[in-house]
């Protein structure tokens, strides 16, 4: 399992650094719930959209520890499967299970899967 727990001191900046595909529909984005701004505050994200089509390019998301306290943010993982309606700078109206296409034949369509949602908690001493 992946460590989700992060110490910062008030005034501390630190980012986190993830891959996204926007060729393929694959994106990240910072949701509720969002940190506590007493504690920390996110400065925005950077990258993201390259130049290469199906390549994987970076994205980072940059927060500044503000005071003294415990918080939490989620950072929401949608691929193609798994949102709709979102793009690479506006996440989907639901973080849920995306609605299933329209079947033309009759047939039953499969749910997609749930996007992965991490949640981080940090503490700033």
């Amino acid at each position: 399992m992946k460590d989700t727990s992060i110490s910062a001191t008030p005034g501390e900046r630190f980012t986190l650094t993830v891959d996204q595909n926007a060729s393929t529909r694959e994106y990240w984005y910072l949701v509720a719930p969002e940190p506590d701004s007493s504690v920390l505050v996110s400065r925005g994200r950077d990258g993201g959209e390259g130049t290469g089509t199906g390549a994987a390019h970076r994205l980072t998301f940059t927060f500044e520890a503000m005071g003294r306290g415990t918080t939490h943010f989620t950072l929401l993982h949608c691929t193609f499967t798994t949102c709709q309606g979102n793009t690479s700078t506006k996440p989907p109206e639901t973080t849920g299970v995306s609605a299933p296409p329209t079947a033309t034949t009759g047939a039953s369509a499969t749910p997609t899967a749930t996007p992965e949602r991490i949640t981080y908690t940090v503490t700033v001493r």
